[in-house]
């Protein structure tokens, strides 16, 4: 039987673990009957464990292997340690994937890997390297000067949260890009809901505003990572209330609008009338401020012009300059007590000599 090992050289890359293979003299003349293996990858790699264990995959991909083994081995020990591998289609080859637990009894250093490809006919394609295992002690942090402000507002009221996320790395210090969670229990409940995500700047520092809906504690959670213990803040408890209501408000009115005289000749005043009525429990006159506005012959935009009031008696009068043909009335935009109202509109033709 012809069986062909590969000699290859393997360097394991840090972050997602892919390791470069040199490729074989054989593998480049070339030969396509031969089993070939390509592409491994551990990940993660390093294997940091910290405290739950850490699942690490491996995976490769294989031509002309109609199976495959994987085998690893700890530093310091001979026997070697065989995982279970699932093929997959990958295009035109095949891809194996196997995966390993290791936790804080593992041993820690360079570990040994092994994959073999096997074909129909008992040829081979072997290649071995080495990935480290680290143990590593998880840092504590913790969430400090975290507030939710203001601490009295209405309902629908918008809240600024903020705080800053430390670690414990031989001293507290800032812990940046790290995720938070915003979570808020009502009054009357237990539980803690979410409500919005944020992360912290370089700094630690992280903000965020959202929207107060009931009366309650606020808080900031941080999960923690493979590095880091998760943390949460001390609450912040904000009053809630409902918005006044909004005061009852009675209808008005202007009336007998008039514009004079008509026509009017170009750059003459116009002299404007009206009445302004409120109808408390009757119609009567009101004294209040009113605009004058103007729109052109042919135009759909009514212009500001000026503003006047009515005295006691509800009676307004005013007078301005015109230029143009056009439309005129009065509009009373309303106050705490009344409702707005805009009078008919009155057409003024504008002549030249």
């Amino acid at each position: 039987m012809l069986q062909r090992t590969r000699a290859v050289v393997v360097a394991v890359a840090m972050g997602a673990g892919a390791l470069a293979l040199a490729p074989s003299a054989t593998a480049a003349a070339g030969t396509s009957a031969d089993p070939v293996i390509s592409n491994v990858e551990i990940n993660p790699s390093p294997v940091v464990v910290t405290g739950s264990p850490v699942s690490a995959t491996f995976s490769f991909t294989t031509k002309a292997a109609g199976k495959a083994e994987l085998q690893v081995k700890a530093p310091g020990v001979s026997a070697w340690t065989s995982l279970d591998l699932k093929p997959s289609p990958h295009g035109i080859e095949t891809k194996w994937t196997a995966s390993k637990s290791f936790d804080a009894k593992s041993t820690t250093g360079q570990w040994s890997f092994l994959a073999i490809a096997h074909s129909g006919d008992g040829k081979e394609d072997s290649t071995r390297g080495k990935f480290g295992v680290e143990l590593r002690k998880a840092l504590d942090t913790k969430i400090v000067d975290f507030d939710a402000s203001p601490d009295n507002v209405t309902r629908g009221d918008v809240l600024e949260v903020s705080g800053r996320l430390l670690r414990d790395s031989g001293g507290w210090r800032e812990y940046g890009d790290q995720p938070v969670t915003i979570t808020f229990r009502e009054r009357g409940t237990d539980a803690y809901r979410h409500v919005a995500k944020v992360r912290t700047s370089r700094s630690g520092w992280f903000a965020t505003k959202v929207k107060a809906e009931a009366t309650g504690w606020w808080r900031a959670e941080f999960d923690g990572n493979g590095g880091a213990h998760g943390s949460v803040s001390d609450t912040d408890q904000v009053t809630v209330g409902d918005p006044e209501p909004e005061p009852e408000r009675a209808d008005s009115r202007i009336i007998k609008f008039n514009a004079s005289p008509e026509p009017v000749r170009y750059g003459r005043y116009l002299r404007f009338t009206g009445k302004l009525q409120v109808d408390d429990s009757g119609w009567e006159g009101y004294r209040a401020k009113v605009a004058l506005y103007f729109k052109a012959k042919g135009s759909h935009r009514w212009s500001y012009v000026k503003t006047t009031w009515s005295n006691g008696s509800g009676n307004l009068y005013t007078k301005a300059k015109t230029y143009r043909s056009g439309y005129w009335k009065f509009v009373f935009r309303g106050d705490g007590d009344f409702y707005g109202d805009s009078s008919g509109s009155d057409y003024v033709r504008v002549y030249r000599r």
